[in-house]
């Protein structure tokens, strides 16, 4: 794709409009009769997520892979072309001079930045690597959208309720909880 959005915050600030889009798959052709069938992995959520400034903001690519392979997530700069980086790529979190932490569970996928200090467009890439039995077969790599808004409404509630509970698989547990 020829261009991004303009005013992307860590995309060749302030102009990301003229840095271009790609995303790419590799795949492998496996040996149906030895190695069994290959599917790449869907991804069940949009790449595109809203967050709030001072706010927690979680996203999960909700990859499912129907052979049952194994995944593996990590952080990778957005891609201009394939095997080029956009240029002056910078993490949301180091947008602004104020502390956020942002990270990547390898294993979920779950994207946690905590917590966005500046509203504004974001671009991060997750490459998703698809293992079976212990080999890399695929890869394929999410360029998502983050949009971080000030002022917003809907926050996130406070629980309240309970404490660990330790139960015998099969038992029923009964507890009241309240949200504020």
């Amino acid at each position: 794709d020829p261009n991004r959005n303009a005013g992307v915050l860590n995309v060749n600030p302030p102009f990301s409009d003229n840095v271009p889009f790609s995303i790419s798959t590799t795949f492998s052709f496996l040996s149906a009769q030895l190695q069994g069938v290959n599917n790449t992995p869907v991804l069940l959520q949009p790449p595109i997520d809203f967050g709030c400034v001072g706010e927690p903001f979680i996203h999960n690519p909700n990859a499912f892979d129907i052979d049952g392979d194994s995944l593996y997530y990590q952080l990778t700069e957005p891609r201009a072309a394939p095997g080029v980086k956009v240029p002056n790529y910078i993490y949301p979190n180091n947008v602004t001079t104020q502390f956020s932490s942002f990270g990547l569970n390898d294993r979920t996928g779950e994207l946690i930045w905590n917590a966005p200090q500046r509203a504004g467009e974001y671009n991060v890439a997750i490459m998703i690597i698809e293992f079976r039995q212990g080999f890399a077969i695929d890869t394929l790599i999410r360029d998502m959208q983050i949009l971080i808004k000030d002022n917003c409404k809907n926050k996130a509630p406070v629980l309240d309720g309970g404490k660990d509970i330790c139960v015998v698989a099969g038992q029923v547990v009964e507890f009241k909880v309240t949200a504020t």
